[in-house]
């Protein structure tokens, strides 16, 4: 059965947007402007990676996750993926542990911190997949993600509508790091490739 198949789940995504669209005002969890999108522009997108994945990750780290996006729709989806949430703010942190606490979402770990301070200031076990949505410097963020990942683990970044991916894949494989631009589930459009080697 496929994943968004079952009352569950669609359930679950329902009351996670409910709460991101009744949050985000005190929050700034989201622009004002997409408060009534929400489902679509960020719930729906965060599930694009799905095309890409025969079976579920064992793992996943979510870098810069902000309001759960794609982590916790993801973390629904796939109830039997650790999914880490990484978050440097305090307070979207905090809303990260009430939205998994909540939605009883057991396979979610939230850590408030950067990803450049991990194994000083937090550690996780080796991740087989690492998600970026809407994050800074790509090759930057996939440099130490490197570090925190098995060795045969895969990146995701989600491309904007008006991206043109040329210019970050020129800056990727000037690292040494290939990758390709896949269809998302949602219509949506990824790149991704294998982590580099650290």
């Amino acid at each position: 059965m496929a994943p968004l198949a079952t009352p569950e789940v669609r359930s679950l995504l329902l009351r996670y947007g409910r709460l991101v669209h009744d949050s985000s005002a005190s929050l700034a969890l989201i622009s004002d402007g997409d408060r009534p999108l929400v489902y679509t522009r960020h719930v729906l997108d965060s599930l694009n990676p799905l095309s890409m994945f025969t079976a579920p990750p064992a793992s996943a780290l979510d870098v810069g996750s902000g309001a759960g996006f794609p982590g916790i729709p993801l973390a629904i989806v796939w109830p039997g993926t650790t999914v880490v949430l990484l978050e440097s703010r305090e307070k979207k942190a905090g809303f990260l542990e009430r939205a998994a606490r909540e939605l009883g979402l057991r396979n979610v770990r939230v850590v408030c911190g950067r990803l450049e301070d991990s194994g000083s200031d937090w550690r996780v076990e080796p991740v087989r997949s690492v998600f970026v949505r809407a994050v800074g410097d790509l090759p930057h963020l996939l440099r130490h993600a490197a570090g925190r990942a098995a060795p045969d683990a895969t990146w995701v970044y989600f491309l904007g509508a008006g991206t043109d991916p040329g210019p970050i894949v020129s800056s990727l494989e000037a690292m040494g790091v290939r990758a390709r631009v896949e269809p998302g589930a949602f219509g949506g459009r990824l790149l991704t490739g294998a982590l580099p080697v650290p």
